[in-house]
């Protein structure tokens, strides 16, 4: 019985191991599309760039994002704002960019959700403590 114990809880380990590799792979190619989609408003590194916030009036740290909002990630709020497709948006015409470079209409829209996703996984791997 403590032997098969043993060998469940190294199986989950694995798992858990492999998650965070994935989470780290996805986190790094995050920061690449960072680099290309967002750095020209927001800074290298999340780090304040133009970009201010509509309601303070202040440069966006993006390294303060998760602890701006409570000390969890808004993932909901965060594809809302980034795939806002009204002309009056401030990403409109960056997500329409990551759309169609990554294949277009239907498929660069799935697409263009896992490169927001994976930008995510780069910010939340940037915050401050």
């Amino acid at each position: 019985m403590v032997a098969l114990a043993l060998t469940l809880a190294a199986g989950m380990g694995g798992r858990a191991l492999a998650a965070d590799q994935i989470d780290e792979v996805l986190s790094n190619a995050g920061k690449v599309w960072y680099d290309k989609y967002c750095t020209p408003c927001h800074g290298p590194g999340g780090a304040p760039g133009n970009a201010v916030a509509r309601a303070t009036k202040q440069p966006v740290d993006l390294r303060t994002y998760v602890q701006s909002h409570g000390g969890k990630f808004p993932a909901a709020d965060w594809l809302a704002v980034i795939a806002d497709t009204r002309p009056a948006s401030v990403h409109s015409s960056v997500w329409e960019t990551i759309k169609k470079s990554q294949g277009g209409r239907v498929q660069g829209e799935a697409a263009a959700r896992g490169v927001v996703g994976s930008i995510a996984l780069y910010i939340i791997s940037i915050q401050t403590k």
